[in-house]
């Protein structure tokens, strides 16, 4: 969850972009992918609603992402 707020306060704008690094939409990505690969890396091993908070979380991040290239 740490990082799904991280990367959803860089996303909202809230994070100045030196906190975040040079870029900060990068900075985002490269959490959400981070976020995917433990999706992926806990299939199995995680409780059905473990699975489902994940899976929602990233797919409202990777939503949101997208959204924000296209503005």
């Amino acid at each position: 969850m740490g990082l799904a707020a991280q990367a959803s306060s860089i996303l909202e704008g809230q994070l100045p972009a030196e906190a975040a690094g040079s870029d900060p939409r990068e900075v985002a990505r490269a959490l959400i992918d981070t976020l995917g690969m433990l999706e992926e890396k806990s299939k199995g091993n995680l409780t059905e609603d473990e699975q489902k908070l994940l899976g929602e979380v990233l797919t409202g991040l990777r939503f949101r992402f997208v959204q924000g290239q296209s503005s």
